[in-house]
């Protein structure tokens, strides 16, 4: 489950901010490790802070490795949810699993072509693969180049894609826009946060 945990304060402002930089350390591991997603400050006070999917007892764990509980700074309300979808690149799992993501960089001389006939191949996707999680099309800021970002539940259901006749017809149509095109499959081997 992922868990939104909220952080409210119990003590002044002034000792939140004195035991910051402990509790960003902590942060700073726990997302490392991929276990934290993201945190940031609530404008009207206290923390927000989302989990990757976690059990309980993982959850628990965390909440009292963090400096500000163990001194009695923040408490933690949590609402935990089962994540049914989220952003091509988003990964959930604090550990590598069989999630895979693809990379397909196309080269062209007419990127919003390119997008076009790409899009409807996704879109084809979309409507009828099982495992596909999103996808996310971009194109480079010199207009040369479109990058196809796309998450999968894992290697086989991505490569079911290509017995699908109206999917390699889509496909061989986004080639012809292109210059060049190649994609590889990832896993996440290592997760490095900001140190700020």
């Amino acid at each position: 489950m992922i868990h939104v945990l909220t952080l409210t304060y119990l003590k002044p402002r002034e000792t939140v901010t004195a035991h910051l930089p402990e509790h960003k350390a902590w942060l700073r591991d726990h997302a490392d490790r991929g276990r934290i997603l993201l945190s940031g400050p609530r404008p009207d006070g206290g923390a927000v802070i989302v989990t990757a999917d976690l059990d309980e007892a993982t959850v628990t764990e965390l909440i009292e490795s963090d400096p500000w509980h163990t001194l009695g700074i923040a408490s933690y309300e949590r609402t935990p949810f089962t994540a049914g979808f989220a952003s091509p690149g988003v990964v959930t799992a604090p550990e590598p699993g069989d999630g895979v993501l693809l990379i397909n960089v196309a080269t062209t001389e007419n990127a919003p072509a390119t997008v076009a006939a790409l899009a409807e191949a996704v879109a084809h996707v979309a409507a009828t693969a099982e495992g596909f999680r999103g996808s996310r099309l971009l194109t480079s800021v010199e207009g040369d180049a479109v990058v196809n970002l796309a998450a999968w539940s894992d290697e086989k259901s991505f490569d079911a894609i290509f017995d699908d006749a109206e999917f390699t017809r889509r496909y061989q149509e986004f080639a012809t826009t292109t210059t060049g095109a190649k994609y590889r499959l990832y896993r996440t081997s290592r997760v490095i946060t900001p140190n700020r």
